[in-house]
């Protein structure tokens, strides 16, 4: 176990060595996070420390993650910054413990060990859980393992400390991640199914099954674990009084009242969200269509079949071997059904978006580990072979063999392509080959470590043999996590410069201001600057995000008054629940017609009736053009139909080369090197203006007008703080306040007031 954990610590430090290379990537001394999550938790963990917070500020005040940081920090010589970085590489490094211990109870240590090897920096649970994630995944997927563990355990043991545990593991894993209920739910059923069909009449697997259901029940955790302990204590030391019909009744008992207490209702969210991808803003209201939020999120969009494999295993050729030992597990111990429902929800990312990924991380590996164990196994029994001999010789052949076809394979290279590279060139191309694809890998390590094997059972030193084959198996499960962990180095969620704006902001404004901004930059702003937003990581429904979007997308009249109703009503809806601000806005306003009250707000003449209560910002930040395609989205949908009506462009592209007069551009558009058109499937189009953008800081631009007739504008941006060098886009978005505001900072001096300018980010006051 100190091994392993030690192996995924070390691993997860890699990124921390990278990152300190770069000084934009610190704060306070110390690196940031690289999970827009993460503030979330680190707000509310500051507000504790603080020992208060705003009303109706949204804060993670108390919740487990937070709650957990404050106490680290209390008791705990480390700075804030430092627990927030490093917690994740060593809280999730704990998923090699119930591995281990689940190998263990099936007598086969060797096989939790390499499988914690292997699921510890499996691609997608590295990716969630690497140093600076700052996020609960860091134990969601340890705490089910735990759960699973004590079930193996009272199954192979039926000892009174394993019943226990397990409620007390479902109610701290409830408590850590509200979202595992449907989880808690699925295992407590197979467990429940599981004995039914072997072992019936055991009465304490229902005691287990009573307990695990009372701790998903509804009520304060201290008459749950009250009711728990006691029935716990009156079967341990009244066990001849528990009759299977008064069992029974228990049961029947507990069901019931898990149903009336909405014990389902968790159940139907997660179905609704993530299989038939409603948006629950759709149910709230029947009055407007939005914009569906899950199409927006990379994390729930389905996924290829290889992606698939690689994020569980690190390759397909693992993934296909971890998958055949899992059968071969689940056949040698039929226990391992109780995994299945970790594994389906892994295996639910083929059809609800990479995230769920990371579940069947740890099933597969041992599924890996099991394979390995029987593969060694059948190694160790060659030496009993009395052909051995022509076996050692067959070997060297086929490594012979190997290396032939290698040399075929690199002559092929170099003809195809005519020798027009150098040798060394084709030389790497070779060598890539064989250490991207992970059969030619495995074929690799095959033709190298067989023959050394067979040799050392001919000598019979069996020591050796299992030395070398558990370092091939090793090599093969784990060198493309490690390639994967080399080449995953992403930057930390803000820079430095952008940290610090925001901090030195909050000592400019009201801790009751908001501050509008994209639901992306929601938790860290309020973060840093210790002020209220629209919208964040939590709350960004599609009738959540269209106002953020709107007031970002409008013309800048629009977007003001927006701004300042969103934010009123917003403030009016925590005294007074509204099932949709939109409506209670036209409501108040007399519109029946969303279009036109929509309409009313670019006219000079709209009067605001709804009285200002506090300042209100709008972020502006450079890294937004890489999305302010999916911003617009939200507002520009038909609220009616929820369709796309007017079609907008805002095309950021860089620079790809040049060829016969035409700039290639990576959006896939061919630009004439006058800059006066450009081309896309085959239709020219003629450019209305274009606008070089030296300085978004200094304001120093030109505008070269080309065409008035036509829609198109090309920025063509000199700005190194930008990360695109074009931008296309048509009259609306041109006219947008995020694009007239931000990059050419044109802003109507009755409505906005600029009150930070830097090449990150613009902030601008609203004046109404």
């Amino acid at each position: 176990m100190l091994l392993a954990f030690c192996f995924s610590v070390l691993c997860r430090l890699y990124w921390v060595f990278w990152a300190s290379e770069f000084a934009q990537f610190f704060f306070n001394e110390q690196l940031m996070i690289v999970s827009n999550d993460g503030y979330a938790f680190a707000e509310g963990a500051r507000d504790m420390i603080a020992g208060f917070h705003q009303e109706n500020d949204l804060s993670y005040y108390g919740s487990s993650l937070s709650a957990l940081t404050y106490y680290l920090y209390k008791f705990t010589p480390f700075s804030f910054e430092s627990i927030i970085l490093y917690m994740s590489t060593f809280f999730s490094s704990l998923i090699v413990v119930p591995l281990i211990l689940i190998s263990r109870e099936y007598k086969c240590v060797l096989m939790g060990f390499i499988a914690a090897l292997l699921a510890s920096i499996a691609n997608s649970y590295y990716n969630r859980t690497m140093s600076g994630y700052y996020d609960t995944d860091m134990l969601t997927i340890t705490l089910p393992m735990f759960i699973l563990f004590f079930m193996v355990r009272l199954l192979e043991k039926k000892d009174f400390f394993s019943l226990i545990a397990l409620p007390f593991f479902i109610g701290i894993y409830l408590w850590w991640y509200p979202s595992s209920y449907t989880l808690n739910v699925s295992l407590i059923g197979f467990f429940f199914i599981y004995i039914l069909v072997f072992y019936r009449q055991e009465k304490i697997f229902y005691i287990a099954v009573i307990l695990s259901l009372l701790t998903l029940s509804n009520i304060a955790w201290f008459y749950q674990s009250a009711m728990i302990v006691l029935l716990f204590a009156l079967f341990a030391f009244k066990e001849r009084y528990f009759k299977f019909s008064l069992i029974a009744f228990l049961i029947f008992a507990t069901l019931i009242f898990l149903t009336f207490s909405g014990g389902i209702d968790p159940i139907l969210y997660q179905l609704r969200f993530y299989i038939f991808r409603s948006d629950e803003s759709a149910n709230l209201t029947q009055t407007f269509a939005y914009f569906n939020v899950s199409k927006t999120i990379q994390e729930t969009e389905n996924i290829s079949l290889d992606i698939f494999m690689q994020r569980i295993s690190a390759s397909v050729a693992v993934f296909l071997c971890s998958l055949w030992g899992f059968f071969w597990f689940l056949k040698e111990h039929k226990s391992m059904i109780l995994s299945l429902p970790m594994l389906f929800l892994g295996f639910l990312a083929l059809k609800s978006g990479l995230r769920f990924t990371i579940y069947a991380v740890p099933i597969m590996a041992l599924g890996f580990g099991f394979l390995s164990i029987q593969c060694l196994n059948r190694i160790e029994r060659l030496k009993y072979t009395p052909n051995l001999n022509k076996i050692k010789y067959s070997c060297w052949i086929l490594l012979l063999c190997f290396f032939l076809f290698a040399l075929i394979n690199f002559l092929w290279l170099l003809w195809k392509n005519d020798f027009v590279l150098d040798k060394v060139s084709y030389f790497r191309i070779f060598v890539d080959l064989y250490f991207e694809n992970s059969f030619l890998f495995l074929l690799l390590l095959f033709a190298i470590f067989t023959p050394f094997i067979i040799n050392l059972l001919y000598k019979k030193r069996v020591r050796q043999v299992q030395i070398v084959s558990v370092m091939g198996i090793l090599i093969f499960a784990l060198f493309f996590a490690l390639k994967h962990i080399y080449e995953y180095k992403i930057a930390t969620v803000f820079n430095h410069n952008e940290a610090t704006l925001l901090d030195d902001f909050k000592n400019k404004i009201s801790r009751e201001d908001y501050i509008v901004a994209w639901w992306d930059y929601g938790y860290p702003i309020r973060y840093y600057s210790d002020v209220k937003t629209l919208v964040d990581g939590g709350k960004h429904l599609g009738k959540d995000n269209f106002f953020p979007s709107f007031v970002l997308s409008k013309e800048q009249r629009a977007a003001a008054n927006m701004a300042r109703l969103s934010v009123e009503y917003t403030e009016k809806s925590f005294k007074t629940p509204y099932d949709d601000l939109l409506q209670e806005m036209m409501k108040d306003y007399g519109y029946n017609n969303v279009d036109l009250f929509l309409a009313s707000l670019e006219k000079d003449d709209f009067e605001l009736k709804t009285p200002k209560t506090r300042d209100i910002y709008l972020y502006f930040p450079a890294r937004m053009a890489s999305i302010f395609s999916t911003v617009a989205s939200f507002s520009y949908v038909n609220l009616e139909t929820g369709e796309f009506e007017n079609n907008f462009t805002f095309s950021p592209a860089s620079y790809q080369g040049e060829k016969d007069g035409l700039i290639y551009l990576s959006n896939n558009i061919l630009l004439s090197n006058d800059f006066r058109s450009f081309m896309f499937n085959d239709k020219i189009y003629t450019l209305n203006s274009l606008i070089e953008l030296n300085s978004v800081r200094q304001k120093d631009y030109k505008i070269i007008p080309i065409d008035e007739n036509a829609i198109f504008y090309l920025f063509y941006i000199k700005d190194t703080n930008i990360p695109f060098q074009f931008i296309l886009m048509d009259k609306a978005m041109f006219n947008s306040a995020f694009v007239q505001m931000f990059f050419l900072s044109n802003y109507d001096e009755n409505l906005f007031e600029l009150v930070v300018n830097s090449n990150e980010a613009k902030i601008f006051k609203l004046k109404i």
